[in-house]
């Protein structure tokens, strides 16, 4: 589905949302429609109607984030806030209490800081080619290996996203394509962890033949399997999934 024009740019986890302000619309609200319907998609327990992907705020979709809140067994008001962005692996608000969050500000080469950390750990994560081209775990510095990353990701979001700019710098447009093409890698995961990044990393590791169900929660089982993983690829095994553990996943996955 192409993406909703005429929708201003919110960065995802920047405002608080809720039926007070009805007519309430932005990408930010697109995104957590398309995931919506794509998590619908990859676990059919998880019961919700499907969301239209619009971009405007409506009672349907609060009832579907609640009704993922319940299968993820966290507490969601009727309003999107901090916990919502949470479970869709965007870190703001109360849990980024001294970062600048990742979307909040244009990158380019010379930055540092955790928003640079996200970008390379999303993008390392999304597949092989991007792994290689930036050759190591993400360190959250902006160099230029993560800019050559970031244009063959432009490139290649380009059918998606048309007027998707191959510039190496991350403005609005670069933002939106990341969160819709990647959900992994926006933080680090770990026991009572829970989210919709949780549920894909699961799945990647069922796919890759472990014993993992599809939760949406980091518990004991999932921590044993990812253990497992870990130690088949040679990496620490903390049971833990940081930053080299997601270069590692990148370079496992196609393309």
């Amino acid at each position: 589905m192409s993406k909703p024009l005429e929708l201003y740019f919110f960065p995802l986890g920047s405002r608080t949302l809720s039926l007070s302000y009805p007519a309430s619309k932005g990408y930010d609200i697109w995104l957590l429609q398309r995931w919506l319907n794509r998590a619908r998609s990859l676990q059919p327990a998880w019961s919700w109607p499907q969301v239209l992907e619009d971009g405007r705020l409506s009672g349907r979709l609060l009832l579907s984030l609640r009704q993922l809140a319940k299968h993820l067994m966290v507490w969601q008001p009727w309003q999107v806030c901090d916990m919502t962005y949470l479970c869709f692996g965007q870190l703001s608000g109360r849990f980024l209490p001294t970062q600048v969050a990742f979307g909040t500000r244009a990158l380019i080469p010379g930055d540092e800081g955790h928003d640079v950390w996200v970008l390379q750990n999303r993008l390392v994560g999304a597949n092989r080619r991007l792994a290689i081209i930036l050759g190591r775990p993400a360190d959250g510095i902006y160099d230029q290996r993560t800019a050559r990353m970031v244009r063959a990701f432009q490139r290649d979001s380009q059918p998606a996203f048309p007027g998707l700019r191959v510039t190496g710098h991350v403005l609005a447009d670069s933002f939106v394509a990341v969160w819709d093409r990647t959900i992994i890698g926006g933080r680090e995961l770990h026991v009572g962890a829970r989210g919709l990044d949780v549920l894909y990393l699961q799945e990647l590791l069922q796919g890759m033949g472990y014993a993992v169900e599809l939760t949406g929660i980091f518990d004991q089982v999932m921590q044993t399997a990812l253990a497992r993983w870990q130690k088949d690829n040679g990496l620490p095994i903390t049971g833990r999934f940081a930053a080299v553990d997601c270069w590692r996943l990148g370079l496992e996955r196609g393309y």
